[in-house]
């Protein structure tokens, strides 16, 4: 249970980050909405490969992070192209991710 919170909370965080980043790039109305599925998509699924591949792996894990990060981005970069009028989608993609990792690499940091 207690992993199951930890993924909820993470999600929520990457939602707070990641909702008014997207809104700054331009994406609109219900767009947004794509922002949050894309999120529910990848956000689980990042976290729960890389506890895995830690656990189960000797991968260095700045590779297994470097790959399922970059993975998100394009898969959401993909959701963005063909599901909202995103102008430049791998942009905001990227500048999602960016901002959302960077705010848990922060949270990290902290405690």
């Amino acid at each position: 249970m207690k992993y199951v919170l930890s993924l909820l909370c993470a999600l929520l965080l990457t939602e707070a980050i990641e909702l008014p980043v997207a809104r700054l790039c331009g994406v609109k109305g219900r767009d947004l909405l794509f922002v949050v599925l894309a999120n529910v998509m990848t956000n689980p699924a990042v976290n729960v490969l890389y506890a895995a591949a830690t656990v189960f792996t000797k991968l260095p894990t700045v590779a297994v992070l470097a790959a399922l990060e970059s993975a998100a981005v394009v898969a959401e970069w993909i959701v963005y192209r063909y599901a909202t009028g995103a102008k430049r989608p791998f942009l905001v993609s990227l500048v999602c991710n960016a901002a959302s990792f960077g705010a848990g690499l922060l949270l990290n940091l902290l405690y």
